[in-house]
């Protein structure tokens, strides 16, 4: 049985990043202006909005993936729906 590489493509980590930026910016501007009003930055809050945006870019690069490649089990992504 011959194993299947797994390259990423030029595409694939462009959407990812794309993604990142999209789910980084939504969700640490608004938690970040909240903060700043009460005058205390909690970074644990910052790191968990950051962490939860890698996520979903991993995410859409296994989405994108599967997509490109024809692969129906990766297609769904990291969640699977």
């Amino acid at each position: 049985m011959k194993k299947e590489k797994f390259l990423i493509e030029y595409d694939v980590l462009l959407e990812s990043l794309k993604e990142f930026g999209r789910i980084a910016l939504i969700a640490i501007i608004p938690i970040l202006i909240s903060q700043l009003e009460s005058g205390k930055i909690d970074w644990k809050i910052m790191v968990i909005a950051g962490a939860i945006a890698v996520l979903k870019a991993i995410d859409k690069g296994i989405h994108v993936y599967g997509k490109e490649t024809n692969n129906k089990s990766i297609e769904k992504g990291l969640v699977r729906f």
